[in-house]
């Protein structure tokens, strides 16, 4: 194979220059083709038009019959169902020879049509809305009796005042207590609580006339001792007004205090309270320990 090609490479080199020439000489005849062929597809592109003008004509009133008789979304799927099974154009013929129905006829058919598809909507939309109503009564009235419920049982779990307490005084005591949980504390520090608020302030949130911003908080009486505000009557040394005029935060910051006297669990009611408020009146607390425990009482019965 090697030796043939050596062999033809002088004859090959020979010929190179004549099909150099051969490709000069036939470039300008390749050009002129290439127009007479763009010339002539044009050509016949303009002598198509009018035939297949002439044929979308001559189709119109046939389709336009078919839709007539059938409708277009039939039309279209009969169309469609054609060209896929390979029916031929005879099924399409057969069609538009189908005798059509008299104006008369047509018209009335279509006249009792509607009126029973009027009826039947009628009675349909009818059937709806009073399905509806009846839903929403339903759903009304249980959300009304699961409403009932819900405050039936609120109320039943909220613990009941005692020993003459209102309503406002007993809702600080419960603020007491829940803080006292929240700390981890147990039902002898809440009785320590209790009796030193009822001393302090009698379950009433004070406001004190020396301190202005403690009027922006919730308030239920004023005061005037020092800077003394909330349930507690703390003085502005043990924190934010906004705390101290928050029942819970108020109460969480007594029992932070509380913890940190040593064996405060042994001591009595009174003494444990006085160790932490250092008051001037230091066995006034003990008055109040029995109604702390009552308050106590109601509460854990409520909860239970």
């Amino acid at each position: 194979m090697r030796r043939l090609r050596v062999a033809a490479a002088p004859a090959i080199e020979r010929t190179k220059p004549m099909f150099s020439w051969m490709a000069r000489h036939i470039q300008p005849w390749t050009a002129l083709l290439q127009d007479v062929a763009a010339i002539v597809a044009s050509k016949v592109a303009d002598l198509a038009r009018p035939l297949v003008k002439k044929a979308a004509d001559l189709a119109r009133p046939l389709v336009k019959k078919v839709v007539d008789r059938f409708g277009l979304r039939m039309t279209v799927m009969g169309a469609a169902t054609a060209i896929f099974v390979g029916s031929t154009g005879s099924a399409a013929w057969a069609i538009t020879g189908i005798d059509e129905p008299s104006l008369d006829q047509s018209s009335s058919t279509v006249a009792a049509a509607e009126a029973a598809l009027s009826d039947e909507s009628a009675a349909a939309a009818a059937n709806q809305i009073a399905a509806d109503q009846q839903a929403a009564a339903e759903a009304a009235a249980q959300a009304a009796a699961q409403a009932a419920a819900e405050a039936a049982a609120k109320e039943a779990a909220e613990p009941k005042p005692v020993g003459g307490l209102s309503e406002l005084q007993m809702d600080n005591a419960i603020a007491i207590i829940e803080a006292g949980k929240d700390e981890g504390l147990g039902r002898d520090a809440w009785a320590v609580a209790l009796a030193t608020a009822m001393q302090e302030s009698k379950f009433r949130n004070y406001a004190n006339v020396n301190v202005p911003e403690s009027y922006d908080y919730d308030y239920q009486a004023e005061g005037s001792d020092h800077d003394s505000v909330g349930l507690f009557q703390q003085r502005l040394s043990w924190g934010e007004v906004e705390d101290l005029m928050n029942p819970k935060k108020s109460a969480s910051k007594f029992y932070k205090a509380l913890e940190r006297v040593d064996d405060w669990e042994d001591m009595s009611v009174t003494k444990a309270a006085q160790t932490v408020q250092v008051s001037a009146y230091p066995d006034a607390y003990a008055q109040w320990e029995d109604l702390a425990w009552d308050i106590v009482k109601s509460y854990e019965k409520a909860k239970s």
